[in-house]
């Protein structure tokens, strides 16, 4: 759960548009989902209309991959934590017609 606070807390301060549309870190809810790979973790957290998907490679220095999509691609947030410091790699937004 710290790495989806982390997560949450980066959206809500860098996109203050995101993260007006989610309520806090605590309202989502963990979804297993698809197929293991070897070597490889992956978890889903859905919550006030979003999934975000949080999964690393099963590596000693662990990189955790990260995805967050509102209203299936609304607002598509991409991007990773290292040693505890959160990279965005792109945010997207794209308004409804």
């Amino acid at each position: 759960m710290d790495i989806l606070k982390l997560v949450v807390a980066f959206i809500k301060e860098h996109h203050p548009d995101a993260g007006a549309l989610i309520k806090d870190y605590t309202s989502f809810v963990n979804n297993i989902e698809g197929k293991r790979l070897q070597g490889y973790s992956r978890a889903v957290y859905t919550g006030d209309n979003w999934n975000i998907s949080i999964g690393h490679a099963v590596t000693p220095l662990t990189i955790y991959q990260i995805r967050a999509d509102y209203n299936n691609g609304e607002i598509v947030w991409v991007g990773q934590i290292k040693n505890r410091q959160v990279e965005e790699k792109s945010y997207e937004r794209v308004l409804p017609e």
